[in-house]
């Protein structure tokens, strides 16, 4: 039987298993299998992403990756290494509802980003908005999962993205799963250490929006919980 390369091993393809047996369902080494498409002399597709995968310390760390660290992996080349990226970063427009370069000018423009995906999560999701000083989205990204408290939700981990990608302030957004948006003793005492990292990196916390059920939310920006740092959200220009 002829088996192409980008099939890698015919019919029994993960591509070609998955198709048949439903995405949402297959492992995280097979989907990124998929992505990769063909593996190399010596080790398949799966074997790879396994290697991919337990290298960037488990599936969320795919988020960051980098074409220069998916080509230190044996099996992966420019090609391969810049289409996981692609597929991880549209896999991020998607879910957020918020492309680069709009502007978030406002609570509203956030809750817009944030509410269509984070609504139907069951967990508690901690995510951020990075804008430049336009108030132009960077980019959007998950910090953690689970319960909010200042154990899982570090300054360092939260404001690491936006030193990364040089932003010029940050907007935080989580959801209660309860569907109620009013902000808990902890999310306040989260917010008040994160309004002040910013302000010691020079990365003003513009924002923090609670996401309820319903296109409700909490802004702790327009409730006046937030001290203005510099004149910039809700309708004005970072200086």
């Amino acid at each position: 039987m002829a088996h192409s390369r980008e099939d890698g091993n015919g019919q029994d393809s993960p591509g070609r298993m998955l198709a048949a047996q439903g995405f949402g369902r297959a492992s995280d080494t097979k989907l990124l299998a998929v992505v990769l498409g063909a593996g190399c002399a010596g080790r398949d597709a799966v074997s790879i992403s396994r290697e991919v995968i337990d290298g960037v310390g488990g599936v969320a760390g795919l988020a960051d990756v980098t074409v220069a660290e998916l080509l230190r992996v044996k099996g992966i080349g420019p090609g391969k290494a810049s289409a996981v990226v692609a597929a991880i970063e549209l896999g991020r427009r998607a879910l957020s509802g918020a492309t680069p370069g709009v502007r978030l000018g406002s609570s509203g423009d956030v809750c817009d980003a944030f509410w269509p995906w984070m609504a139907n999560e069951k967990i508690e999701v901690f995510s951020c908005a990075m804008v430049d000083a336009k108030l132009r989205l960077i980019r959007t990204e998950v910090i953690s999962r689970g319960t909010l408290t200042a154990s899982i939700v570090h300054p360092r981990e939260a404001f690491r993205p936006a030193v990364r990608n040089a932003a010029s302030g940050v907007i935080f957004a989580h959801n209660h799963p309860s569907g109620d948006p009013v902000p808990s003793d902890e999310d306040r005492r989260i917010t008040a250490r994160l309004e002040e990292v910013g302000r010691i990196l020079g990365i003003p916390l513009l924002d923090h929006l609670v996401i309820g059920a319903d296109s409700e939310y909490y802004s702790f920006a327009d409730s006046g919980d937030l001290e203005p740092q510099v004149s910039c959200y809700r309708g004005m220009v970072l200086k």
